[in-house]
């Protein structure tokens, strides 16, 4: 009997420590809210992973963004003028002009040179700079003004180095529009009419008027800000820097063509070369053909104001004189527009 109260005693106490041990944990549970602190611990940590995964991915998509940037500030660089003149070595006369691949012209090219249905697609780069060359020869303006034959061909070829690869606005462009104005020269007995050196300002302003062009029109320039709009104040930014390469390539002792001037007759060939050239900028067609209508009547070649608006006149016909050429001379034009003008959109 004593066993067997022993044995109940021992029983109780274990399940009354048993019991204690119980109230002591969830005690101990409801006090430190064990369970909760591992879920919120659990969730936490979870969030924090999310969290990390997250910051990693904008990391990497803020490299991406860093580099597309980047990469787009180099192409307006290179397309949006930021960097117009920056190459100096297309500035540099080349020295190799004895070895210059000389193109022969045959009396057959020389006759069709002046006439407004010469094919303008059939020639190569040293080929349209002989017929270029043989141009400034023909009206006597190496003759009359001393120029230096080798310093024509150094010139003409910075020139033909300071145009891009346009679709449009190229050295053959260049080639077209001063052939038209050659053949009106020569067609229109103009030589009888105008005084040398305006002949020379005529075809040296057609040689030059496009140089550098980008391939993004004055609208686009404006519109855009790039660097030619806000350095020239929105007004004809295109036609003031095709200016500006111009007269730096003369500022080239092996490239000026005008060394031979004195100070005040190179003032008036530079005056009247940035004249013309402004002058092509078409948002100024309406004015300067309204001007020419009020003169035209009662035209006056010994009025330097009626002969200065007629050359303007002269150089913007020759600027857009495709539209009188043959249609198979005229229409590929047609398509090189189109090519520049949609890589602007």
């Amino acid at each position: 009997m004593y066993q067997a109260l022993s044995h109940f005693l021992f029983t109780d106490k274990e399940e009354l420590f048993q019991n204690v041990l119980t109230q002591v944990a969830e005690q101990f549970s409801r006090a430190f809210k064990i369970n909760e602190l591992k879920t919120e611990v659990t969730n936490r940590l979870a969030m924090l992973e999310k969290r990390v995964e997250l910051e990693g991915m904008k990391v990497v998509e803020i490299e991406k963004c860093r580099n597309d940037i980047k990469k787009l500030r180099v192409e307006m660089a290179s397309r949006n003028n930021s960097t117009f003149l920056e190459d100096t070595k297309k500035l540099t006369p080349r020295r190799d002009v004895p070895s210059y691949p000389k193109y022969m012209l045959s009396q057959q090219t020389i006759d069709a040179l002046k006439k407004p249905a010469f094919d303008i697609w059939l020639w190569e780069a040293n080929e349209m700079l002989s017929c270029l060359e043989h141009m400034y020869h023909d009206l006597g303006l190496v003759k009359d003004f001393n120029i230096n034959p080798i310093t024509l061909k150094r010139w003409l070829l910075c020139i033909h180095d300071n145009y891009r690869n346009n679709p449009f606005h190229n050295f053959r462009h260049c080639f077209c529009v001063t052939q038209m104005m050659y053949s009106m020269i020569c067609l229109c007995s103009l030589q009888e009419k105008f005084t040398q050196v305006d002949i020379l300002i005529l075809m040296t302003a057609a040689v030059c008027h496009d140089l550098d062009h980008p391939g993004f029109n004055n609208t686009y320039q404006i519109n855009a800000r790039t660097e030619l709009a806000v350095r020239y104040n929105d007004i004809s930014p295109l036609e003031n820097h095709h200016c500006a390469v111009a007269f730096q390539i003369f500022s080239q002792p092996d490239c000026n063509i005008f060394s031979n001037f004195d100070p005040e007759a190179f003032k008036q060939i530079r005056q009247g070369t940035i004249t013309l050239i402004l002058a092509t900028d078409m948002a100024r067609h309406g004015e300067i053909l309204d001007s020419f209508k009020q003169k035209v009547d009662n035209f006056d070649y010994t009025d330097e104001e009626h002969v200065t608006c007629l050359k303007m006149v002269l150089i913007k016909c020759c600027d857009i004189s495709n539209e009188v050429r043959p249609m198979e001379v005229a229409e590929p034009w047609v398509d090189c527009l189109l090519e520049e003008y949609f890589m602007q959109v």
